[in-house]
């Protein structure tokens, strides 16, 4: 409004319009010479009225530190003033509930009587709380949107049963920063697949915006993140039940003790007996070898049952994805080892620079081989975008690649917890050579040139 309180001929006007401030022909410092020096100048604008609110709130909520912003907005709108050619209007679409009066916002939250307030809305009263059957898992997600929320969407499924647990479609989100939460009750255990998009493919954070998402199972954080391109997928948990909690063991107590009775006290020995000698045990000479650290093991981002180890995937494609597939087998020799998990060409990878997490429990303290293959043998990078795979234990990464030809094996130890080094132990990286093999066998050698996917 300017300084009659008349609505500006710029200004916007509907009824999401709560209260006005004062924005023609504000003065206001700027910078001149090249910042070099300061003056004057005459605005208007929102970017004159909002600072006046904002300023207004911030004064009295100085003198109530204690209230919260649902009182202090109450105070506002009540206190507002409504300009006289409005006449009795409580609320119109074009200065909302009136100009707004630091004075009569501070007056009434000192009374603390909000009679007068016949059409700001009171304070939002808390929701009432969610919660599922005993037999049920609550999962959760939360999305912090950035500065443009109407890009974000994202899609729940569990790949157990292949069914969409719960999605939230572009255009879901219409609020910028803000934090929403969708919580829904799912059978116990199961592999869930976590999808989420931005259109303009820039993410959720850190370009316009500190976005995030969390997804939760059981008020346990499963996944999270924020900063990617287009889409970014991740997994988590496994097919089956969640093994049942075991009942904390109560010890018995033990049956009272019927006091023996007393003899005769014996006579104290003349002298004091001689202490044994104390031998030190020798100290150990200090090993060249890596070992692994004795300090405790992070939590990992999502959990694992008690002897199990978390195994983390995280591969970002390149121009071509349905080229790439990996295994995962437990043992010694690639051979005889034992198939824990697998993902296909054509299938599962079908998105161009695309980033996509696995989570896996597997057994500690036991040997894993991970192999990595391209059906066209010019690995992920970089001759047709820049992809990349790092596998983690624990979250603590263990090794990072992506160029290779045909495939590149990492074979390593389930140890819960590495040494903070370089080279952690027990870890094994070995590249196939070009025109040679990992293997004197030809096992895994299903992209043979006969099946090779052209490129464009």
């Amino acid at each position: 409004v300017n300084s009659n309180s008349v609505k500006a001929s710029f200004s916007q006007y509907n009824d999401q319009v709560d209260i006005a401030g004062p924005g023609v022909n504000v003065k206001s410092t700027v910078t001149t010479s090249s910042g070099a020096s300061f003056s004057y100048a005459t605005w208007g604008g929102t970017s004159m009225a909002s600072p006046h609110v904002a300023g207004v709130a911030a004064l009295i909520w100085s003198h109530h530190p204690t209230k919260s912003a649902a009182e202090i907005r109450l105070a506002l709108e009540c206190s507002a003033v409504m300009p006289q050619q409005y006449g009795n209007d409580v609320r119109n679409n074009d200065v909302g509930y009136g100009v707004v009066n630091a004075q009569n916002a501070l007056d009434m939250l000192n009374s603390g009587d909000f009679s007068s307030c016949t059409g700001a809305a009171a304070p939002t009263m808390a929701p009432t709380p969610f919660g599922c059957s005993s037999v049920e898992d609550i999962m959760e997600v939360r999305i912090k949107t950035d500065q443009y929320p109407t890009e974000t969407a994202w899609i729940l499924t569990n790949t157990c049963s292949n069914t969409v647990v719960a999605e939230a479609p572009a255009g879901s989100y219409t609020t910028r920063n803000q934090e929403y939460s969708d919580k829904i009750c799912v059978p116990p255990g199961g592999r869930y697949s976590f999808e989420i998009t931005d259109t303009f493919g820039d993410g959720i954070c850190c370009s316009y915006g500190e976005g995030f998402y969390n997804v939760l199972k059981n008020d346990v954080s499963m996944i999270g993140g924020g900063q990617f391109g287009t889409d970014e997928t991740k997994t988590f948990g496994q097919c089956g039940p969640t093994p049942p909690t075991p009942a904390p063991q109560t010890p018995p107590t033990p049956a009272p003790q019927t006091p023996a009775p007393t003899s005769a006290p014996t006579p104290a020995p003349t002298s004091a007996p001689t202490p044994a000698p104390q031998t030190t045990a020798p100290t150990s000479a200090p090993s060249s070898a890596l070992t692994p650290s004795a300090s405790p093991s992070p939590s990992p981002s999502f959990s694992c049952p008690d002897g199990q180890v978390g195994f983390t995937l995280t591969l970002t494609t390149d121009d071509y994805p349905e080229e790439t597939r990996w295994v995962l087998k437990q043992g010694n020799q690639w051979s005889t080892g034992t198939m824990i998990a697998s993902v296909d060409y054509l299938t599962t990878y079908t998105k161009p620079q695309a980033t996509y997490i696995e989570n896996l429990c597997i057994e500690e303290n036991e040997t894993f081989m991970f192999r990595i293959f391209d059906k066209v043998r010019d690995g992920i990078c970089c001759n047709h975008g820049k992809g990349e795979y790092s596998l983690a234990l624990n979250d603590q990464e263990i090794h990072r690649g992506g160029e290779f030809n045909r495939k590149e094996q990492t074979k390593f130890e389930a140890i819960s917890s590495y040494s903070n080094t370089n080279a952690p132990p027990g870890i094994k990286v070995v590249t196939e050579p070009k025109g040679g093999n990992l293997d004197s066998s030809n096992e895994d050698e299903e992209e043979e040139l006969s099946s090779k996917l052209p490129h464009n």
